[in-house]
């Protein structure tokens, strides 16, 4: 028994979430047993949706000054060596919790954290991720756990070194190595226009927050980004550079595609036929 994993990555407007649809389409049609994981799913395997980590008494402190009886929490929490993992999105859904106290762990986020907590804690999960392969015959298709959001987090928020995060990501990929990860890599030839297309597919909020994410933020202010769309592209081009790095030196394999906005099929055919070469023939 052996799972595999397909990462899906890109920038935002890139295809991701339709491309893992499509492999997962795909290989469910050749009686291939697959889980599609996309961003914001809860059951996400290698990385982790609205979980806070605090100390042990951070979470106490917290549970006294709100009334909350500590064993109503322990089910959503898990320990580690350092401190508590809390999933307090799935806490919203009981009423044994306020509103104001979900918010309250909500600030204690992983990825309100420092990098060095960060990285302990996502290098738990995927630990975790290697044991869930070990056990499976499933492939799990995931997109943004990869690259996206720790990138994201470690450029943005934190403007830690690219070499830093280079060794960071690699280090985990090192972790599935045997389970032979393939990463599907879609890299907009024009940053622009993908990211006009999908600011008219979401709300003016959402380009807001991203806007003020990736420029108002320890890289934005290192770096005299403007907090407009150029302010954005200019995030992008770098994150870009440093995900092709690290892909080119990992180690595993990774098909690159370069797409147009009109190029979807071409998109589609590429990848389908690097399907039938690794999961069904191979």
């Amino acid at each position: 028994m052996s799972g595999r994993v397909i990462f899906v990555e890109g920038i935002p407007g890139a295809g991701k979430t339709s491309t893992v649809q499509k492999i997962s389409h795909f290989l469910k049609g050749k009686g291939i047993p697959v889980k599609e994981v996309v961003e914001g799913n809860l059951e996400q395997p290698a990385d982790y949706e609205r979980a806070a980590f605090l100390t042990e008494d951070q979470l106490k402190s917290i549970e006294e000054e709100y009334g909350i009886d500590a064993g109503s929490v322990s089910s959503y929490c898990e320990i580690l060596e350092h401190g508590m993992l809390v999933h307090y999105e799935r806490m919203s859904e009981s009423e044994a919790f306020s509103e104001s106290f979900i918010k309250e762990l909500e600030q204690f986020d992983i990825y309100n954290t420092d990098p060095d907590t960060y990285i302990l804690v996502i290098k738990h999960k995927w630990r975790l991720f290697k044991e869930l392969l070990a056990g499976t015959d499933d492939v799990y298709v995931l997109d943004c756990s990869l690259l996206q959001n720790p990138l994201t987090f470690l450029i943005a928020k934190n403007d830690m070194p690219a070499e830093f995060i280079k060794t960071f990501v690699i280090d985990l990929l090192m972790l599935v190595k045997e389970y032979r990860p393939l990463v599907v890599y879609l890299e907009p030839k024009e940053i622009k226009k993908a990211l006009e297309h999908v600011m008219a597919e979401r709300s003016e909020q959402w380009f807001t927050f991203v806007r003020d994410y990736y420029t108002k933020q320890k890289y934005g202010i290192n770096h005299n980004l403007t907090n407009d769309l150029d302010g954005i592209m200019n995030f992008l081009e770098e994150r870009v550079t440093v995900e092709k790095s690290i892909l080119k030196d990992s180690g595993v394999d990774w098909l690159h595609i370069e797409r147009d906005q009109a190029s979807w099929r071409d998109v589609i055919t590429k990848i389908e036929d690097e399907l039938n070469l690794r999961f069904v023939k191979g």
